[in-house]
């Protein structure tokens, strides 16, 4: 009985674990450019960002559709997404995580965000930064991102 227990319990909690490690978004994995590099690719693609955390790591895109077009007018919408765009590691290479969050209207001008993400749109969204942040590489002199000190 008790040998029973000890292994459903035990079972459990390694599933848990294992299930709770899985976080919404899609990662690009070494992205070997600067963070000045990164940022400037990001405001290429979406515009200047609605927010930047403290560190300069963190990102909030304007609001856009389902396809990943920025909104002109949000105030319309009845649904809207933003991407939440983490550069993650101390050094290069970086990683990056891209997450499409959703909100909907429940009320004018008050927006709800959902607990699910839009798992498509934040592959799209990574696979499009990915591009640029290649095309950023391409373009880049080494002397500009030599520090002598």
């Amino acid at each position: 009985m008790y040998k029973f227990l000890f292994h459903s319990i035990s079972v459990s909690f390694l599933v848990s674990f294992i299930m709770g490690c899985a976080g919404p978004g899609t990662y690009i994995h070494e992205s070997d450019i600067s963070l000045t590099e990164s940022r400037k690719a990001l405001v290429k693609l979406y515009g200047e960002p609605r927010s930047i955390s403290q560190n300069g790591r963190e990102f909030l895109t304007n609001y856009m559709d389902k396809k990943g077009r920025i909104l002109e007018s949000v105030k319309k919408a009845k649904e809207r997404r933003y991407a939440h765009i983490k550069i993650l590691g101390e050094r290069r290479p970086y990683e990056i995580l891209v997450t499409a969050i959703v909100q909907v209207q429940s009320g004018p001008g008050v927006y709800e965000t959902l607990d699910e993400h839009d798992e498509a749109l934040s592959n799209q969204l990574a696979v499009e930064i990915k591009k640029e942040l290649l095309k950023s590489l391409e373009n880049r002199n080494i002397i500009d991102d030599f520090n002598a000190f």
